[in-house]
């Protein structure tokens, strides 16, 4: 379902996007025919992206979602004894906030494998089908059973479909109205207390929903290791042989990186013919920066708020939502700044490339991204239960979707002076 929003939400800027590139690709300058100050720069801008923001992100995800795998299963193995503990559970629920956050922070670059291999709808489609994941735990105890093994993460890939995989079905299983669940619901005699919209989950077992949860796990994070592995070919080697053991690809059909190819922009193999076009990618290309920040705007906010769709509200259980957009535009602030923070390359960032040849731009970017943010973190908390309760909360979600609105503008005027420019 996220995905059918977020396609047509972007479309349009997708449009954009083509017409820029091909009414700018004529003038574009070509490594072999030398490239001007200003696409030197914007060559560096690239490789920035790619070290200090990309890979890293990836990197911190692939770490966390690690961890928490590791975290729920020592919960599954306690369930089965009635031995889950709440700092069991209290430590899982951190791990996985975490890697929640590592993910929301990648958003801004979800070209390249994230979209060629459909991970991303695959790990964070929303929202949560609460009445396929029912019929899974009481009436389908045979494939829980089959999730049950060393090879349940890959059962799970093949056999639920994505509005049962990824995060948002983790985070059912371990979070309820903000804060933890039970240990004692995680057991093998534990039961579930949710019981809402007539869905009564009292028969669902603790151990089964750990079985589910645990597979479901292992798939979130083999799919995180084909994202670092696809951008990173100096990825932990372990990784990248668990692609090979599970025989998906990883790389450009060339056998590139996504990481080469975007460095060597502009160069005989690569997929981008310029510099320009792939900055064009960053800044507004779907999976761009544009893109997820008309989807924090016009979806995330916009589609529950304004009653086009009340149940679709990213991260409802754990009451992370505000959390989650405001992590989406600090992946806008990663790119255009030049890394994560504590890794940027300022001089080396669409940033220095603007303080140099368009001072206005960067500062109409720089002040839409910080008040995008802040107005997001001013909508009523918890999203779940204001999102569509009085005129002032009314008020302040619409003045967070203009906010998005007026930085997708400030980021694609930067992608046309950056086309139009021969500097």
């Amino acid at each position: 379902m996220k995905k059918i929003f977020k396609y047509s939400a972007i479309l349009l800027i997708g449009a954009v996007a083509t017409s820029v590139l091909s009414s700018c690709s004529d003038d574009d300058n070509t490594v072999s025919n030398g490239l001007s100050d200003g696409d030197k720069l914007l060559q560096e801008v690239l490789s920035t992206n790619v070290d200090n923001t990309i890979n890293p992100t990836y990197k911190a995800l692939a770490d966390s979602t690690q961890m928490l795998y590791e975290q729920l299963g020592t919960i599954r193995k306690a369930s089965t004894t009635n031995g889950v503990t709440q700092n069991m559970v209290n430590k899982a629920c951190e791990l996985f906030i975490g890697a929640r956050a590592n993910y929301e922070k990648s958003e801004a670059f979800l070209m390249g494998a994230a979209a060629d291999f459909s991970i991303d709808p695959h790990i964070d489609s929303w929202p949560l089908d609460l009445t396929a994941l029912y019929n899974l735990l009481v009436k389908s105890p045979s494939l829980v059973e089959a999730l049950d093994s060393d090879n349940g993460a890959n059962i799970a890939n093949s056999n639920l479909g994505q509005s049962l995989l990824g995060f948002h079905g983790i985070e059912f299983i371990l979070f309820r109205d903000g804060n933890p669940r039970s240990a004692l619901e995680l057991n093998a005699n534990g039961r579930d207390s949710y019981n809402k919209n007539e869905l009564n989950f009292s028969s669902c077992s603790g151990e089964y929903e750990m079985i589910y949860a645990y597979a479901v796990c292992g798939d979130l994070r083999n799919s995180v290791y084909r994202l670092e592995t696809s951008w990173n070919e100096n990825a932990p080697k372990d990784h990248i042989n668990k692609m090979k053991d599970l025989e998906w690809s990883y790389t450009l059909t060339s056998g590139n990186s996504y990481g080469y190819n975007m460095r060597n922009a502009g160069v005989a193999g690569s997929t981008y013919s310029s510099v320009k076009n792939a900055i064009s990618a960053i800044l507004v290309g779907d999976g761009g920066a544009v893109g997820i920040s008309d989807e924090v705007g016009n979806v995330k906010i916009y589609n529950p708020t304004m009653g086009k769709d009340v149940s679709y509200i990213e991260s409802p259980y754990s009451w992370n939502s505000i959390t989650d957009f405001t992590h989406n535009i600090q992946s806008i602030e990663s790119v255009w700044k030049g890394g994560i923070l504590g890794n940027r390359n300022s001089s080396a960032s669409l940033e220095a490339y603007f303080k140099k040849y368009s001072p206005e731009i960067n500062t109409k970017v720089e002040n839409a991204i910080t008040n995008a943010s802040t107005k997001i973190q001013a909508i009523d908390h918890p999203f779940v239960n204001y999102v569509n309760s009085n005129t002032d909360n009314w008020n302040k979600s619409k003045a967070a979707t203009a906010a998005c609105k007026d930085l997708s503008d400030a980021l694609t005027e930067a992608n046309s002076f950056i086309q139009s420019t021969s500097k």
